[in-house]
């Protein structure tokens, strides 16, 4: 929607296809935007941000996936992007979230989205709340991400955009040459019997997506019973569709979503993730990705997969320590759960253990029956504590979870030393943040990505690979594809390494926007070329 707004602003006659009704994994997100450098709600809210501590971190997060140019870009122009969202309509707060959590409670909007305040990354860039979250009255399924696409379709409306929803883009035309001319399409006739049918069985699907949070136990269910009611929805299609062609006179863009939701795609790039629990919606098919390769696009980083494992809240969990198969310590706890989900399923083979002790047991349990939280936070977290190991001594406790007493023995009396400031932790974690795991009995959460009880969501972070300055899809030579463009997950981008909240969000503000003036830009050079 990034892209058809900016461009339609700039002039371009703009249609804008969805297979769905707009917004997808966007609209039914926690609604995180990623900004900083000094925005007016960072200044509100009295903390002090700039351009180039932003890209210092963010250069640590990226680790060069895109060129410094491009991230220096997205950091500089960052408080414009702000304003931007702010001047279309879209609403923001300054109420900064005094803790370090996965996501804040809904009475903030502000707070620390990223890695920024650990110790080995601040001791690059200084750190600062770059989270900031759509304002709105609390909501009991969490989904503030409407509030930013809404404003911006509406937006996109009174500029002159014209929306075609409920359609799929079937195949890319090419002319001779290999460029881009324009899209066919399948649709149902709008306001035909089939199609009142078709979106009763879509709305009924889309309410039970959402009747749960992902990383809740038996969203599997109420997400198996949405799959049967969108098999309804596939069946209409397939008899009552028509074709329908588009010329494209300034061009084509891509911005379809990632690929979690494609199965097959997930065992084909990334086999390990198979029993991670999608993040998204069912149009995160891969049909951006793969009507781009049709068209020779080439793709990268498809085995990139972000996992989640939050451990806050509850706060003092981040405080024991996690495991891996071999007793040892691998991350940093209090690290972004997307950052935690990379080194245990990337590095660990998706295997690990939360340690701690009575201390934090009983603060934990405290916690998750008296501060405020959201479901998908206090549920999981409960039947977490239910369903852990318990031991009157450490030998007895690795034991029961399979792993070398003496090992985790060792591990443990080792954390306890920098817990105690006797040694520097060998993951840098902040001795703030550690509590000596001594006082027994002792416990153990199974994080592991095969823990049903607690799932582990993930997202896909590769895609059709882009020129960095226009956002067109380049081939497999590297060069561009004429008519082609790409933005958000269906490209790489920003996030394409790891991501943190609201990185994706701004990465498709940033990435669309670059599309339509791109367009805008070719369209009125090509117009003074006419003259």
């Amino acid at each position: 929607m990034s892209a058809a707004l900016e461009a339609a602003e700039r002039g371009v006659d703009v249609l804008a296809i969805d297979r769905y009704d707009g917004g997808g994994s966007t609209a039914m997100n926690g609604g995180i935007f990623y900004a900083g450098g000094g925005t007016s709600i960072q200044k509100e809210a009295g903390f002090h941000d700039t351009p180039e501590d932003m890209f210092r971190y963010l250069k640590i997060e990226t680790a060069g996936v895109i060129k410094d140019t491009t991230l220096r870009r997205f950091c500089d122009t960052s408080v414009e992007t702000v304003n931007w969202l702010l001047a279309h309509g879209v609403k923001l707060n300054s109420r900064m979230f005094p803790k370090k959590w996965g996501y804040p409670d809904p009475r903030y909007f502000l707070y620390y989205s990223d890695n920024s305040l650990a110790p080995s990354r601040a001791a690059l860039a200084r750190p600062a709340p770059r989270g900031h979250r759509m304002y709105h009255p609390p909501l009991k399924d969490g989904r503030y991400g409407q509030f930013l696409y809404k404003p911006l379709r509406d937006a996109a409306s009174r500029s002159g955009v014209r929306a075609m929803p409920q359609t799929e883009v079937r195949q890319l035309i090419l002319d001779r040459s290999g460029a881009v001319v324009g899209v066919k399409v399948l649709m149902i006739p709008p306001n035909t019997q089939a199609w009142k049918d078709r979106q009763r069985h879509q709305n009924r699907a889309n309410e039970l997506m959402v009747l749960l949070p992902p990383s809740f136990p038996g969203a599997r269910l109420t997400y198996a019973m949405a799959a049967k009611e969108l098999a309804k929805v596939a069946k209409i299609e397939a008899t009552h569709r028509v074709e329908l062609r588009f010329r494209a006179t300034a061009g084509v863009c891509l911005s379809a979503g990632g690929f979690i939701y494609n199965r097959q795609m997930i065992h084909r790039y990334a086999a390990h993730h198979d029993a991670t629990a999608p993040m998204g919606n069912p149009g995160d098919d891969g049909s951006g990705i793969r009507l781009g390769q049709t068209a020779n696009g080439k793709v990268d980083r498809m085995g990139r997969i972000s996992s989640w494992r939050f451990l806050n809240p509850p706060s003092d969990w981040v405080k024991g320590m996690i495991v891996n198969a071999d007793a040892e310590r691998f991350v940093d706890e209090t690290l972004y759960g997307a950052s935690v989900g990379h080194a245990l399923n990337e590095e660990q083979g998706g295997i690990g253990f939360l340690i701690f002790d009575s201390v934090v047991n009983r603060r934990a349990w405290k916690e998750l029956f008296t501060v405020k939280m959201l479901g998908y936070q206090r549920y999981p977290g409960i039947l977490s504590m239910w369903g852990k190991a318990k031991a009157a001594t450490i030998e007895q406790l690795a034991g029961k979870i399979g792993l070398d007493p003496a090992k985790l023995r060792q591990a443990v009396e080792r954390y306890n030393r920098a817990a105690a400031g006797v040694e520097r932790d060998p993951m840098r974690k902040d001795q703030k943040e550690m509590l000596p795991i001594s006082n027994g009995p002792f416990y153990a959460i199974d994080i592991s990505a095969s823990n049903t009880l607690l799932p582990m969501m993930a997202m896909t972070l590769g895609g059709l690979v882009v020129d960095e300055e226009s956002g067109m899809v380049l081939d497999r030579n590297d060069r561009p594809i004429n008519g082609l463009y790409a933005a958000g997950r269906t490209a790489i981008g920003i996030c394409s390494n790891v991501y943190m909240s609201g990185l994706s969000a701004a990465d498709c503000v940033f990435s669309g926007r670059r599309v339509g003036e791109h367009v805008a830009n070719g369209r009125r050079q090509g117009e003074e070329r006419l003259r």
